[in-house]
């Protein structure tokens, strides 16, 4: 056992002596060449798989601008100045819609935003502070829309839904939906 334990250490040590005291300089220029020669149908490989995906993308429309669709921004605000006339009109019915109808839209949001809760006051308790600047906010005007929603002698005065509507519309700023 010995002996063959000796024999492999010998075997290491004259492998690493040749390695160490091999001339090196007569096999450079043919691995020189041999990388050329590999690396020349790679970058060709490389060049061919670029165009080829460019040539994908643009079967697939990928670089294309939409065309003929209003920006959803526009649209959004358009949904939203409703909302904000609705709590300007004299009629405290319309101010009471327009409170409601932006809690709708608050809830529907955060909702696709991915915070869970069957209703807003639970999405509201799942975020955490340092994610909306706003949520103390959205809590005050919640509140608003709960006293419409649960109180049905709760007159609403125009500058409490101004108010709400200004908080709600805080949020969706942040949010980037206006």
């Amino acid at each position: 056992m010995i002996d063959f334990i000796t024999s492999v250490f010998d075997l290491l040590f004259s492998l690493a002596d040749f390695l160490l005291h091999y001339d090196y300089s007569r096999p450079i220029p043919l691995l020189k060449a041999i990388a050329v020669y590999i690396s020349i149908p790679l970058v060709l490989g490389i060049i061919y798989s670029v165009y080829k995906s460019n040539q994908i993308f643009v079967a697939m429309h990928v670089f294309d601008e939409p065309k003929g669709a209003p920006p959803e921004k526009n649209k959004n605000q358009e949904d939203w100045d409703k909302i904000l006339a609705g709590g300007k009109s004299e009629n405290e019915n319309d101010r009471k819609q327009a409170v409601i109808g932006a809690d709708s839209l608050i809830d529907k949001i955060l909702g696709m935003a991915g915070y869970s809760g069957e209703n807003l006051g639970e999405k509201l308790k799942n975020i955490e502070p340092a994610d909306l600047d706003s949520l103390d906010a959205l809590w005050e005007a919640h509140k608003v829309r709960n006293r419409i929603a649960h109180e049905a002698d709760y007159a609403l005065p125009k500058e409490d839904s101004g108010k709400a509507l200004s908080l709600f519309e805080k949020a969706l700023k942040e949010l980037e939906y206006i």
